[in-house]
């Protein structure tokens, strides 16, 4: 699934919010708070990603595909 660079911002405030003001009473609030973090994790690997990738960010989606220099020479 690809996420725009913004959904991924926002969804990483949303969960760093949600721990900051999270408190453990039991094994649930402990679990929720693991899951949470590994989300966080994945969530900054994609923008890690998405920065390597970024320079086909500028490539249009919609309509005809353009044609590409390199791809034209075999």
């Amino acid at each position: 699934m690809i996420l725009s660079r913004s959904s991924i911002e926002v969804l990483n405030d949303l969960i760093e919010n949600r721990l900051s003001i999270m408190s453990i009473g039991d094994q649930d609030d402990l679990r929720e708070k693991i899951a949470l973090k590994r989300a966080l994790t994945e969530l900054q690997q994609d923008t890690l990603q998405a920065g390597i990738l970024s320079q086909f960010s500028d490539i249009p989606r919609r309509g005809r595909r353009r044609k590409i220099a390199s791809s034209e020479s075999f």
